[in-house]
């Protein structure tokens, strides 16, 4: 059943979405900038014990899962709204 309410309410879910990964985007791409290094690099040194689990890179590694998990709730949430629009 489709509503206004509901296409109102995923639409505001969606932007809540985008604003979260715009920001977490923002932040990683600063911790790159910052370290001259991009999180692939960062994920391998971490595992490799070139670099130490400092505050930084704990706050990159959080950062990065949110990140995914954000992208994929704004896919499910376009993929509702894209559904309704049938």
């Amino acid at each position: 059943m489709h509503t206004d309410e509901y296409e109102i309410s995923l639409s505001r879910e969606l932007a809540v979405c985008t604003s979260s990964v715009n920001r977490i985007s923002r932040f990683l791409e600063g911790m790159s900038r910052k370290y001259n290094l991009d999180t692939a690099q960062v994920i391998e040194k971490l595992n490799n014990g070139e670099l130490a689990a400092g505050k930084d890179f704990t706050a990159w590694m959080e950062n990065h899962e949110a990140l995914k998990q954000w992208e994929q709730r704004k896919r499910h949430y376009k993929e509702l709204l894209r559904a309704m629009k049938i």
